[in-house]
């Protein structure tokens, strides 16, 4: 697609690229209602691919939809919502892939793009990274899951400050409540590098630790994610890689 470009940098690593710098890499329609969900999935299909890096060209990581959107013109409410829902698989899809992605965000995450970001397992900031929800500022509502998973990431007082408030935080700020991971002079090496380690890694103990996390912050413990933590374990003991992996770290710590 011609607004995407794909590349695997490093083995086992795919790098997504929104290429629309004019616009600050913002969703066009065929962006927000499928492209880019369906290079995604994609990716995830490929067995070579054990890790996505996210990122976006020149000064932007995602400026939202593109203001020029159909969304933001439809003549009806049931039709508003039709074309809104068709936006909202992007995120499932993320959140439900096998495979993990990390989003290298490298000027401004706002709206959608803010969604687009926190759907990632992971999030790196470079120095000029931006983050915000400006929805009410134009009368609408987060979405794109932000209203879901902004909360999860950095607690609900947060989360609706930024929401309610739609103010634009830095780089900084991000790292201090826990939006970002970390902020890297090279976002992008940092999170292709970060990537190739989560590639090395058996898929199934990664794929069943993103899931079980996620899964445990809505399920009851004793009777969901305590048991789902039993039969995600009982496959990981009893992995090809394991033996080998727990002699070496028992070597390790024994000294």
């Amino acid at each position: 697609m011609e607004s995407l470009d794909i590349e695997r940098p490093r083995d086992g690593v795919a790098l997504l690229t929104l290429r629309r710098p004019e616009r600050l890499n913002a969703l066009d329609d065929r962006l927000l209602t499928g492209g880019l969900r369906k290079a995604l999935e994609a990716l995830d299909e490929e067995m070579a691919v054990r890790a996505i890096v996210v990122t976006g060209s020149g000064r932007g990581f995602c400026a939202g939809a593109d203001l020029e959107s159909q969304g933001f013109d439809q003549p009806t409410a049931s039709e508003a919502e039709r074309f809104v829902r068709s936006t909202h698989r992007t995120p499932v899809a993320i959140r439900g892939m096998a495979t993990p992605t990390i989003a290298a965000v490298n000027g401004p995450a706002v709206g959608a793009g803010l969604g687009l970001a926190l759907a990632c397992d992971l999030r790196l900031a470079g120095p000029d990274a931006r983050f915000g929800s400006p929805f009410v500022q134009m009368g609408l509502v987060p979405d794109f899951g932000v209203s879901y998973f902004l909360p999860r990431v950095v607690g609900t007082a947060t989360a609706l400050d930024l929401m309610l408030t739609g103010r634009t935080v830095d780089a900084d700020e991000a790292d201090r409540i826990g939006l970002v991971a970390r902020v890297c002079d090279d976002v992008v090496a940092d999170a292709l590098d970060a990537a190739e380690s989560l590639a090395s890694l058996p898929p199934h103990a990664v794929t069943m630790t993103r899931r079980n996390t996620y899964r445990s912050m809505e399920l009851d413990l004793e009777a969901e994610v305590l048991e789902q933590e039993v039969r995600a374990q009982a496959v990981a003991l009893q992995g090809s890689e394991f033996p080998a992996r727990f002699a070496a770290w028992r070597d390790q710590v024994q000294g």
